[in-house]
C-alpha cells in the first residue's frame, strides 16, 4: 500500500458491494391468481398475489407509500419485466383484469382494479417472480371477489 501511494500518488481501496435481491419476495405467503395487466394500449398476462404491508417492510423494500396506505389502497409492486412490458414506472396507473370474474344472466363479466405504482422491483430468482404483481390483501379481495 506504501508503495502504491509513492507511485501511484494515491491508495487504492478495495470495495466490497454486497448485493441483495428480493428472492424472499416469492418465499411470502398469501392467495394469487393470473389476470391481465394493462396500460398505454399494452397488455401481460401476470400473477397477482395479495401480501401484507408487513411483508414489504421486513423485506426493507422502499416503496415511497405508507404502509397504511399500501394496506388499505390500490398501490402495487411490479416486477421488472411487467414494467417493461406495459412501459410504466413509479406512480404511473394500469389496470389489472381477473377474467374469472363475476357471474351474470349473460355470463362472466370479468372484475376491473386500477392500481398505482409503488414500486417497480427487480426479480430474477425465478421466471414466475418476474411476472408477479403485488398488492395488498383488500386490492387482491377486490379484484378476485373474495377474501385471502
Amino acid at each position: 500500500m506504501a508503495l502504491m501511494k509513492n507511485v501511484l500518488g494515491f491508495v487504492v481501496a478495495i470495495i466490497v458491494v454486497f448485493v441483495f435481491t428480493n428472492a424472499g419476495l416469492g418465499q411470502i405467503a398469501g392467495q394469487s391468481s393470473n389476470a391481465l395487466a394493462t396500460a398505454n394500449d399494452r397488455s401481460t398476462g401476470v400473477m397477482v398475489r395479495g401480501i401484507e404491508a408487513d411483508d414489504l417492510r421486513s423485506l426493507n423494500l422502499w416503496t415511497g407509500v405508507a404502509s397504511a396506505d399500501f394496506a388499505a389502497g390500490r398501490h402495487a409492486v411490479i416486477g421488472r419485466q411487467v414494467a417493461d412490458a406495459l412501459a410504466i414506472k413509479v406512480g404511473d396507473r394500469f389496470l389489472l383484469i381477473d377474467p374469472q370474474g363475476t357471474r351474470t344472466p349473460f355470463g362472466v363479466a370479468p372484475r376491473t382494479t386500477t392500481f398505482k405504482v409503488a414500486a417497480v422491483i427487480e426479480l430474477a430468482p425465478s421466471a414466475e417472480a418476474t411476472i408477479t404483481v403485488y398488492v395488498s390483501r383488500k386490492g387482491f379481495e377486490e379484484l378476485s371477489g373474495g377474501a385471502l
